[in-house]
């Protein structure tokens, strides 16, 4: 323990002055804080502490409630704005006010007359119990068929100046079927008016076709109905289905609905009848006869007929007639036998009694090539011009003729296809508009033609096709108006199935002839035809028993290249067909001609026959050379041959 005399006076006191310190500081603030009240605010012009803002507030609030209570509002005079407006109304518009004139003549000068007045909708109130109408089967179902070199383009419905989403296609070989009906508008209209339709909702719009096909099987007998897929020949059209609120059931897409519903009342004419794929060679395309409308190449106008008459010896001499090639039209047949030992020659050990064939000069065929070469371009007066040296020089061979005046042929239907397109009437390019007048019935009133293009088609096989229509459901979303509402889900409404169509032989794209048998062998000599960008080529081809006929081969083509000369090109000659038995001498029936009554008889024959197994059906078909000999068809194919072949 320390000692006490250790520690100083300040040591020893130290905690008691600390502690009198803090006692002291806290007495200052009690003193501050609850006596001096430093925290005042100023209201109403008065500092006021914390005791006496309370009651102050309380005051001042009693004095406003007081005073609003014994408030006047102030008095405002409000003018008569009735009596004004009808003092104004019934002195007019020339009052003269204040003594000044009327700003306005008393006679105003007609600036122009007023149309029709506006319809009322008056006694247009919705009817109850509605019965939605179907659509009317269609009628006069026909069905065309080619084979074309075309440009499969897909129309955009409304479009305006939009590129196409794909890129453009190169010309495609195909074989199509066209199938065609007149559709009864105005007694479908009338059915919807008896049915209880509005008058404003009873106008028909058509949203397309629904097209069935059935295929001949290789017994002869057709299979079941199958749905045809449109193809880019068809307009594409995605509408949409009603949607309704789950609580109150009402519509909730109806300006979706009346935007589709505007976009189909423009197209009607493409969705009725739209245009075919633009065609660069083959088969042009026409719709198919319906009834009251013939094809144009089929007609023959009083002035044909006449001038057919007064100069028969004069188209003789000079070789005219229809042209060859891949429109319309072909060339007589050269003069003189068929190759590969045809019957039909110049008998064998006498001298010929043709005239002698001028010998094909440089000139015709430098104008020929250039002629060509023009086409292709587009240079249509240059083409004729050149076509046309050839055609009437008295030096050029009749192939050369022919060549020429198939050349002039196929310039005219390039300007008249050129012409239809400024006009409107072939397929334009999407984004362009498309103005075409629609095809109605001329020997029945109401009554509009509507088809289907179906390129999905196998050549050489038969089919035939049935058509419904589908409308817009005029009231598609309606369910409160309607006797069945289920109805009232369907955008649109399709119709009731066509009668069925007559039998139709899609174009083939190869064909194969008999000609004669081969010396010493147990073969045959045949003829294949197949057609390559819109040219038919020719091959012949000798076969035995198990072969397939034809073969693909490397032949020249009539495609040229930049230097004006011919290509080579593989071309498929296969037919697929394979030769199941040949009987030569076969003794056979023939039919020929017997007077001018039209009758006919029969005479024997022997004939050169194949058997053979039809790839395209599965049927075991056979040829005769007798009878080949005089087909149609092979006459027809010979000619255009004639014709490329003479330009290779």
């Amino acid at each position: 323990m320390a000692r006490k005399g250790s520690l100083s006076f300040v040591e020893q006191h130290l905690e008691k002055g600390l502690l009198g310190l803090g006692v002291l500081a806290l007495l200052g603030a009690a003193v501050y804080f609850m006596v001096l009240e430093p925290n005042r605010v100023d209201f109403g012009g008065t500092k006021l502490g914390p005791r006496d803002l309370d009651e102050a507030v309380r005051r001042k609030a009693g004095e406003l409630e007081q005073a609003r209570r014994n408030a006047q509002p102030p008095t405002v005079e409000v003018p008569a704005y009735s009596k004004q407006l009808r003092e104004k109304f019934e002195g007019g518009l020339f009052t003269v006010e204040d003594g000044n004139a009327p700003a306005l003549p008393e006679t105003l000068k007609v600036a122009g007359r007023f149309g029709a007045p506006l319809p009322s909708f008056e006694g247009e109130q919705e009817a109850n119990n509605v019965t939605v109408v179907t659509p009317l089967r269609p009628a006069s179902l026909t069905v065309g068929t080619g084979l074309s070199l075309a440009r499969r383009e897909q129309i955009a419905l409304g479009a305006t100046g939009a590129k196409p989403s794909e890129p453009e296609e190169p010309p495609a070989e195909l074989a199509w079927v066209t199938v065609a009906a007149y559709y009864p508008l105005e007694a479908q209209q009338k059915e919807m008016t008896a049915a209880g339709y509005a008058t404003y909702r009873a106008k028909v719009h058509v949203v397309g076709v629904d097209v069935q096909r059935q295929e001949m099987l290789s017994s002869g007998e057709f299979s079941e109905w199958a749905d045809v897929r449109p193809g880019k020949a068809i307009p594409r059209l995605e509408l949409a289905a009603p949607v309704y609120d789950s609580h109150t059931g009402e519509l909730q897409n109806t300006k979706e609905l009346d935007s589709q519903l505007e976009l189909v009342q423009r197209s009607q004419t493409d969705l009725m009848q739209p245009p075919f794929f633009p065609v660069e060679a083959g088969s042009e395309w026409e719709m198919p006869p319906l009834p009251g409308h013939v094809a144009d190449e089929d007609e023959e106008t009083p002035e044909d007929k006449a001038a057919a008459k007064k100069e028969p010896d004069k188209k003789k001499d000079q070789g005219e007639g229809p042209l060859p090639g891949r429109g319309r039209g072909q060339a007589q047949p050269p003069p003189g036998g068929e190759r590969g030992g045809e019957r039909g020659g110049e008998p064998k050990g006498e001298p010929s009694r043709r005239p002698a064939q001028p010998a094909p000069s440089k000139a015709h065929k430098t104008a020929l090539t250039e002629a060509k070469k023009a086409l292709r371009e587009k240079d249509y007066d240059t083409a004729e011009q050149k076509a046309r040296t050839v055609a009437s020089s008295n030096d050029a061979s009749p192939a050369e003729k022919t060549q020429a005046r198939k050349i002039l042929d196929d310039a005219e239907r390039a300007r008249a296809k050129a012409q239809k397109k400024r006009t409107g009437g072939e397929r334009a390019p999407v984004g362009q508009a498309r103005e075409r007048e629609l095809i109605t019935n001329p020997e029945k009133e109401g009554e509009v033609a509507v088809w289907f293009h179906d390129d999905s088609v196998q050549p050489g096989k038969t089919y035939r096709y049935r058509m419904r229509v589908k409308l817009w459901n005029r009231y598609v979303g309606r369910r409160g108006v309607l006797r069945e509402p289920a109805l009232a889900d369907q955008t649109v409404i399709a119709g009731d199935w066509s009668l069925p169509s007559a039998a139709v032989t899609v174009a083939a794209r190869r064909h194969f002839f008999v000609r004669s048998p081969v010396f010493g062998e147990p073969a045959a000599n045949v003829e294949v035809f197949a057609w390559h960008k819109g040219y038919w080529l020719k091959e012949d081809f000798k076969v035995r028993v198990g072969d397939t006929i034809g073969a693909p081969l490397t032949v020249k083509t009539p495609e040229t290249d930049a230097d004006g000369k011919t290509k080579k090109e593989q071309v498929d000659f296969s037919t697929g067909a394979v030769v199941l038995d040949l009987r030569a001498d076969e003794p056979v029936q023939l039919r020929r001609e017997a007077g001018r009554s039209g009758e006919f008889a029969y005479r024997e024959a022997k004939s050169l026959v194949i058997v053979y197994l039809d790839p395209v059906d599965g049927q075991v078909r056979e040829r005769l050379a007798e009878l080949d000999k005089t087909d149609p068809q092979y006459k027809k194919l010979k000619d255009e041959w004639e014709s490329v072949k003479s330009g290779l």
